[in-house]
């Protein structure tokens, strides 16, 4: 039997067809699993968690992106406190190498949380972002909410909040 035999010009195409949602691949996550995971890994799963979601939300609808180097900045940063703790043996960083080495990590650490602290925001408008109706009011609709993250919530539970907003706003809208 030939194709032409076969050929049937009702049945639907073959092609995918593009529907205009963008898949992120963010997928829906436990926060009890997360906060097993942080507690399990002694926090190593926080690093783990903005690397892993970092391209998903890139892909969101949304004009705002998440740069790679804050994140490799905070990578950084922890391998460089596990390594000093290693090397300080029973004592601490600060005891074996002085108060100004302790005074320089308290500033880094400072540093890095505030840049960690805004990423966590970045994170909060993109999925602000992505869970708009389009902007015209007419499309949209007059009475239609503005999804409106808690930034008390971001600040405070920071990656536990953003997946509970990941999971409600991208991927049970999907459904």
């Amino acid at each position: 039997m030939s194709d032409v035999d076969t050929y049937n010009p009702y049945a639907p195409p073959l092609a995918q067809v593009d529907s205009g949602v963008v898949e992120s691949g963010l997928k829906r996550r436990g926060l009890a699993a997360m906060v097993l995971l942080l507690i399990v890994t002694f926090g190593v799963y926080y690093v783990v968690w903005f690397f892993r979601r970092r391209p998903g939300l890139n892909r969101l609808n949304s004009g705002r992106k998440l740069p790679l180097w804050p994140l490799v900045v905070f990578a950084a940063y922890f391998a460089l406190v596990v390594v000093l703790v290693l090397m300080a043996g029973d004592g601490t960083p600060e005891q074996v190498w002085g108060p100004g080495v302790g005074l320089l990590l308290s500033l880094v650490r400072l540093a890095v949380g505030i840049l960690m602290l805004v990423q966590c925001f970045a994170i909060k408008d993109i999925i602000e972002d992505h869970a708009q109706a389009p902007d015209d009011a007419e499309e949209r609709g007059l009475f239609t909410p503005r999804v409106q993250l808690s930034g008390i919530m971001t600040f405070f539970f920071s990656i536990l909040y953003l997946q509970h907003a990941i999971n409600k706003y991208v991927v049970d809208a999907r459904r």
